[in-house]
């Protein structure tokens, strides 16, 4: 369990005062309870976190970055592995984690629980304090926020906190049952009237009144410490602090008054435009949207729901194949790969791949594990992982889910870097993502699952309503206006082109991608663009719809006696294997494979055996192979005879009733081991359950000292024994 209460209960109450004191959270309880039930509101609370943030050294916020972006499907780190992410020696990581394990910002696996003997620990991070570091990240990334409009300011909140600032405007509603975009609508025409602001600010506290006449009083945003020392609370004490904290609260949830980082990163606060003169500035009117109609007919490619991650998947094979070239990481994707992958995916053509999607798929790849540098290579190479075995073994749902959170949240524009359409400086692209998403779902956009518009209409429209999609303050060129740069193409226009055009590419890019909106082309037309049922539920934070799953009773494969394998029921695994032994023939609602001599060949090449393609054939169609295919098979496995090769380790023993009692001992610890020549003992390893270090272990534990023969390996002990990587020749799980 990772969430912050549980690792709070595992604390002495020692260690809690001491993070009470780091947070600065005066205590007055005495008991345990009451001191966690202080410490977690303090630690849960946005303004609290900015203050440890600050006080963070460069190398504690770095390692704090990498745990709180760790997703919680992978395993927590140790020192070692932290400090190769980071850059930094063992020593110095050690030190940097301590730090943070004493400010309660960091937790132990497993807590005070012993550890298995040989095990590292390994660190996490409570997962409320990953959410409020990962919204620090956010606001750093965004920069100024001063000249933000209050409508882009509000998307920035969440459902609860939306709903905190109603209620303080003195809206009635019912938790959960408002939708969020008229719940917004109505929010920004309370704060629109003069009179209603006049009576939420009479009814602040002593304190949030205070800094409010500081910050209203200012032309401009205001110091952080400024505003704070100008209402009298810019003392370090525990009770200052506290007091400090409280007071931004309470305006922040009113949205009377905005907390803001710049480049850097010093603390500001801000009153939005809309509050500081309610009533003065006029809704403009939007672009409208252009019905677009699209027929039946027009609608033609049926894509896989999860059709990024398949590809992913697909790339993988390509990359795992020993006949596969070189892929540098210091260059583009190359030709070859394009090549190679565009008849295989989803979304290849004959021209190749979309324009991006291979980069994409790359850092994607990199950052869920999938994928690995070689950096001994020169030039660095991208290998397949050994991660990526328990990756593939998740679902599909579960694989799209993490690679579209990943992508939501990457710092660059890998996806439209390529296409070269608009060149952009100084945008926050880590929030761009995001709020687009949300954008879509908005009510004034007018954007369904139902109703197909022009992507340029759509594109125009949504620049026009959220012009600070890409952040406050960017610079960007766009070929659109590079023609009338000269004509008088001023400022304004040129960000709202800028702005239309990278929403097209993401709307007819990852968002199709991943399966939020679908995209037609239509000769002599513009591109259609809608949302997909999915898309929807995700815009507007609705439950997805309810997948279609596959009859139980029907099988997941049909296989016909030429060799034609229909895949009715696909999953990762089955995708894997399929892809391990036959060609892909075509991909569509259900994608067809062929048993061939040579795609057998290959797979015999690669360490996969003739009773491993049976066995998975026969488990996924639940019949017997037609007696014509396994007859092929069974001439093609001749023709490629193969010498299995097994991984083993010679034990020598000076006396005989040593070495029987030794023999008694590995075979009751469920070792494969039996008694070779006088004086050996023969045990047989495997890659992933019964490795060199293992046996080592249970050698100490039987009382031996285990040592290499010198003219073997030389001096030293079995744990100097470097372990194979285990090899990707695997079929993976059920058929």
């Amino acid at each position: 369990m990772r969430n912050l209460l549980g690792r709070l209960h595992a604390r002495r109450q020692p260690e809690l005062l001491r993070i009470a004191d780091a947070w600065g959270v005066p205590l007055h309880g005495e008991s345990k309870g009451e001191i966690i039930g202080t410490l977690y509101r303090a630690m849960t609370d946005p303004r609290a976190v900015r203050d440890i943030w600050n006080q963070l050294s460069a190398d504690e916020r770095a390692m704090a970055t990498v745990l709180a972006d760790a997703p919680d499907t992978i395993a927590a780190p140790t020192i070692n592995e932290l400090a190769a992410r980071l850059g930094v020696d063992d020593d110095a990581a050690r030190q940097t984690a301590l730090a943070l394990y004493h400010a309660g910002i960091l937790a132990r696996e497993g807590d005070d629980d012993p550890l298995p003997v040989g095990a590292a620990p390994r660190l996490l991070m409570p997962r409320e304090v990953s959410l409020n570091i990962r919204r620090i990240q956010d606001e750093l990334e965004a920069g100024d926020l001063s000249q933000t409009p209050l409508r882009v300011l509000v998307e920035l909140l969440d459902d609860g906190e939306l709903e905190a600032a109603a209620r303080t405007w003195g809206m009635r509603l019912l938790p959960g049952v408002s939708r969020r975009e008229d719940l917004t609508n109505r929010l920004l025409r309370q704060v629109n009237d003069g009179h209603r602001l006049e009576r939420v600010a009479k009814a602040l506290g002593r304190d949030a009144s205070a800094i409010w006449k500081v910050v209203q009083a200012a032309s401009d945003v205001v110091p952080l410490p400024a505003a704070a020392a100008a209402a009298a609370l810019a003392g370090g004490d525990k009770g200052t602090v506290t007091r400090l904290r409280a007071a931004l609260a309470e305006l922040e949830g009113a949205l009377l008054v905005w907390h803001t980082f710049r480049a850097d990163g010093t603390r500001w606060l801000f009153v939005p435009l809309e509050i500081r003169y309610p009533g003065e500035a006029a809704p403009a009117a939007l672009p409208p949207l252009e019905p677009a109609p699209v027929g039946v007919s027009d609608v033609s490619v049926w894509r896989h729901p999860d059709a990024f991650a398949w590809d992913l998947l697909t790339l993988l094979r390509i990359v795992t194949s020993s006949t596969a070239p070189a892929w540098s990481a210091v260059e583009p994707p190359p030709r070859w790969l394009k090549r190679i992958a565009a008849p295989r995916f989803w979304f290849g053509h004959r021209e190749g791949v979309p324009t991006g999607y291979l980069e994409l798929m790359q850092t994607l790849g990199l950052a869920e594990g999938i994928l690995a540098l070689d950096e001994d290579a020169k030039p660095p190479r991208i290998v397949p992982s050994p991660r990526a075995r328990d990756w593939r073994r998740r679902t599909f749902p579960e694989l799209s889910a993490s690679l579209r959170e990943r992508w939501l949240r990457l710092p660059r524009w890998i996806e439209g870097e390529p296409a070269g359409i608009v060149e952009v400086w100084g945008a926050d692209w880590r929030g761009m993502r995001p709020r687009l998403l949300a954008a879509l779902g908005d009510a004034e956009i007018g954007a369904t699952a139902d109703d197909w518009v022009t992507l340029e209409s759509l594109s125009t429209r949504m620049a026009a309503r959220f012009p600070a999609l890409l952040g406050p303050s960017f610079t960007a060129a766009t070929a659109r206006l590079a023609g009338e740069a000269g004509a008088g193409a001023d400022v304004d226009e040129a960000r709202a082109a800028a702005i239309s055009d990278i929403i097209a590419l993401e709307l007819a890019g990852p968002f199709a991608w991943f399966g939020m909106t679908d995209v037609v082309e239509r000769v002599g037309h513009s591109r259609a663009v809608r949302l997909t049922p999915a898309g929807e539920a995700l815009a507007r934070r609705k439950p997805a719809p309810a997948e279609t799953e596959a009859s139980a009773s029907r099988a997941p494969l049909i296989i016909e006696p030429a060799g034609e394998i229909a895949l009715h029921a696909p999953s990762p695994d089955r995708v894997w294997a399929l892809s391990a032994f036959a060609e892909q023939v075509s991909l569509g609602v259900t994608s067809y494979y062929r048993l061939t001599s040579s795609s057998s060949a290959a797979a015999f090449a690669a360490g996969v055996e003739q009773r491993q393609i049976v066995a998975f054939l026969e488990r996924g169609s639940r019949l017997p192979l037609p007696p014509d295919l396994d007859t092929k098979l069974e001439e093609w496995a001749r023709a490629r005879c193969q010498a299995g090769l097994r991984r083993a380790v010679v034990l020598t023993v000076d006396r005989a009733l040593e070495r029987t009692v030794l023999l008694a001992t590995l075979q009751g610890s469920g070792w494969h081991a039996e008694l070779l020549g006088e004086h050996d003992l023969l045990v047989l390893l495997s890659p992933e359950e019964r490795t060199e270090a293992i046996l080592v272990t249970t050698l100490r534990d039987a009382g031996h000292v285990p040592r290499w023969d010198a003219p073997i390996g030389g001096p030293g002990s079995l744990d100097d024994l470097p372990v194979p990587a285990a090899g990707e020749a695997s079929l993976g799980e059920e058929g």
